[in-house]
């Protein structure tokens, strides 16, 4: 384990991953299924990412993780508009 770049790997998969896990003990909780797709979303990006080398890691998480994000904020969005309107 001499290897600089393992540091530089880890801990942005490492708290992606944590991320995704309270995400996703937060919609099992609360039984908020995006919240809950979103958790899984976020795990499985964080530990898909380590596949790649150092400067892959950082576009996955960057694009993949981001993007469910922006997904999840239309999601909310709209989720909220529908309930206003009942």
């Amino acid at each position: 384990m001499d290897s600089p770049d393992l540091a530089t790997v880890l801990w942005p998969a490492g708290s992606g991953l944590v991320v995704g896990l309270l995400y996703l003990g937060e919609g099992a909780v609360r039984r908020n299924v995006l919240h809950y797709g979103l958790g899984s979303w976020l795990a499985l990006v964080s530990t898909a990412s380590l596949a790649f080398g150092t400067p892959g890691l950082f576009w996955v998480l960057a694009v993949a993780g981001g993007g469910g994000y922006a997904v999840a904020t239309v999601l909310e969005h709209r989720r909220l508009a529908e309930g206003a309107n009942r």
